[in-house]
């Protein structure tokens, strides 16, 4: 994968999403069929400005809505209130979707968001475009 498109619709979501939780780090799904159609937010179990986790039963429950609705998750989005938008140690550690799904990270630290898009290994990260439409 070289580039994510990013419908400017969602991505609005995802920033706007990111903006109410804080100080806490937001989290979510880019789902759709075939194409990003929407950002589906979750609850960040943490409540943490530098962490964020959601339960299992909530992540079963939304994979099985998702497939009866015949979308899939297509990227992992989360933000970063007081840092850069680039895979820490955690995000790294915790990825439990490995090299499949690209991760959106909207960092919030200065005076404009910043957005940048990564897929993730077990041990090191390689940025990806976005493109917005």
């Amino acid at each position: 994968m070289t580039s994510l498109l990013i419908p400017r619709s969602v991505f609005h979501k995802m920033l706007a999403r990111a903006f109410a939780e804080l100080p806490n780090e937001s989290c979510g799904f880019l789902v759709g069929k075939q194409r990003i159609e929407r950002a589906l937010p979750l609850r960040n179990a943490l409540a943490s400005p530098v962490a964020y986790s959601v339960e299992p039963k909530e992540l079963l429950r939304i994979h099985r809505e998702l497939r009866a609705e015949g979308f899939e998750v297509l990227a992992v989005y989360h933000s970063h209130p007081t840092s850069a938008p680039v895979p820490s140690a955690s995000d790294l550690a915790q990825n439990g979707y490995g090299e499949t799904l690209p991760h959106v990270i909207i960092g919030l630290r200065g005076e404009a968001p910043e957005v940048r898009a990564w897929i993730l290994g077990e041990e090191s990260y390689d940025e990806i475009d976005i493109c917005f439409h």
